[in-house]
């Protein structure tokens, strides 16, 4: 079987995970479109290039999995930063519905997201003016949704007043959110229409205020006046999404319906509200249950995978920093040593697979968690494991990964060193880099290196990564995987920025060797 599949950007996380994971299947082909055609960072895909290739290669093809905002935008970046036209946009979606004539047993999957509005001072993946008035644009939205509400204070109203955002570019900002729900909302409509079969609409870096608020509102009364909303799954996310479409294409192609156990480290944990997403994190891992096509079971015996979630009962904290914000509370609030047995316990017992999603920290992993897991030898057998970027994100890939091999009562070998490889790459990129290497470096170099800009500096900082990295691992593998030799084949810099990270790890299984006497 064959899907086709466009990319919210270049990125590993949205560019290889997928593939990666389509390469543990036994018969699905994941074709992806050149790299050198979907852009960079705010270099925007080359659109047109991309449906020629969508349109060459559909023949063969059962599913497709498309990113709108990459079909439409140009990317993810672009979808932030555009001067597209309506009337662009209009003509960019009415290639969806020529696709659906010429190829009318395609069953197109799409995602658009809802643009997050960020909100700290940085352009590295904004429009320029975000250097200075990004805060103050993302503390507008807030203000005007409280109004809009009815709960805007006198106080707020005051500061809503005197923010000081020059016209120019706050014309320029409501203006493209304006255009971005258009395509929002046309998504709706092609999906009322039978183009697309599904529509995910993830919320980019969203909060319970602003204008993702604004626009899911507005979203959600098209989805109920088309009364399509049985076919729509809106949560928090954006680079999980596709690696948990691919999981659902690939249950649904084999009639797989997956029960899945969630356990926590934190009593209160499926309760609290993560960083940069607008609901309790147990939500959100229903949705994303139900999007890979499975439904979450209260019954460990009779579950066919875990997904083991280690999260604080009283909040998340950043990884970087850490060592200053986790409190007592924070740590009192989980119970490691039991979550840890369990684990243990499911895996001996039942002999099945188990996803380890670290989410206590955002932006990398919890440190003395890691430890702890390493000590056990949990990392070593659970079957797949995430810690970066936002909550969702990790939970995201990790179920996929989990999924998928929750299908297969056994692989071969090869795909399961791929599968293995896998896990150990995110270990890395997860663990030591965005925890561990990436805030020393900002630490030690912050005025010598540009960390969204390595420029010059880019061979110097990876040898530097790699080889703490591949020392590291060695240690690692002599305890964990003494069977084993690997490597890091591949470590590269996303973006040319130390916070994104492509890292593949290659094993082999070491033969035994019986000495002559």
């Amino acid at each position: 079987m064959k899907i086709l599949y466009i990319p919210l950007d270049d990125r590993a996380c949205n560019y290889e995970f997928p593939y990666l994971l389509s390469t543990l299947t036994d018969n699905i082909s994941l074709l992806r479109p050149p790299k050198e055609i979907i852009g960079f960072l705010k270099e925007p895909a080359k659109v047109a290039e991309l449906w020629k290739w969508i349109f060459d290669n559909a023949t063969d093809c059962e599913y497709a999995i498309f990113s709108v905002d990459t079909l439409i935008y140009g990317n993810l970046i672009n979808s932030r930063i555009h001067t597209l036209s309506k009337e662009i946009c209009r003509e960019r979606l009415d290639n969806f519905r020529i696709l659906k004539e010429k190829f009318p047993k395609l069953k197109i999957h799409a995602f658009n997201l809802i643009a997050r509005v960020a909100a700290y001072d940085s352009s590295f993946e904004d429009p320029d003016y975000w250097d200075k008035y990004g805060y103050k644009i993302w503390r507008y939205t807030c203000l005007l949704d409280r109004k809009q509400r009815g709960e805007l204070t006198k106080e707020e109203e005051y500061e809503m007043d005197s923010l000081g955002i020059p016209a120019i570019y706050l014309d320029d900002f409501l203006n493209r959110r304006e255009t971005d729900r258009f395509v929002n909302l046309s998504c709706v409509d092609l999906l009322s229409e039978n183009i697309f079969e599904l529509l995910t609409i993830p919320k980019d870096d969203t909060s319970e205020y602003g204008m993702a608020a604004m626009d899911s509102q507005v979203i959600f009364d098209r989805i109920n006046e088309l009364g399509v909303a049985e076919c729509v799954i809106i949560h928090p996310g954006a680079d999980e999404v596709g690696s948990v479409i691919f999981a659902r294409v690939f249950c649904e192609s084999k009639q797989y319906m997956p029960k899945v156990y969630v356990r926590y480290s934190a009593t209160n944990g499926p309760f609290v509200i993560p960083k940069y997403e607008d609901r309790a994190v147990n939500e959100s891992i229903k949705w994303q249950i139900y999007s890979v096509g499975g439904f979450l079971t209260d019954s460990y015996e009779t579950s066919d995978c875990m997904l083991a979630v280690n999260v604080s009962g009283t909040k998340q904290v950043e990884a970087s920093e850490q060592e200053e914000k986790i409190d007592p509370s924070f740590k009192a609030s989980m119970n490691i040593p039991e979550f840890l047995r369990f684990i243990e316990f499911y895996i001996t017992k039942f002999n099945k697979n188990v996803g380890l999603a670290e989410i206590s920290c955002c932006n990398g992993c919890e440190k003395n968690f890691m430890k702890s897991a390493l000590k056990k030898g949990i990392l070593k057998n659970v079957a797949a494991f995430g810690g970066w970027n936002t909550a969702q994100n990790t939970i995201g890939v990790v179920l996929a990964h989990t999924i998928i091999l929750s299908f297969y009562t056994s692989l071969p070998k090869s795909k399961r060193m791929i599968s293995e490889g896998l896990k150990l790459s995110f270990i890395l990129s997860d663990w030591r880099c965005q925890a561990d290497l990436t805030p020393k470096l900002i630490k030690e170099g912050s005025t010598i290196v540009n960390p969204y800009a390595l420029k010059e500096n880019y061979s110097i900082v990876r040898e530097r990564y790699l080889t703490e990295l591949q020392s590291w691992f060695n240690i690692f593998l002599s305890q964990c995987y003494s069977s084993y030799q690997g490597k890091i084949s591949c470590f590269e810099f996303d973006w040319d920025s130390i916070f994104f990270y492509k890292i593949m790890v290659e094993l082999k299984e070491i033969r035994n060797q019986v000495k002559e006497t």
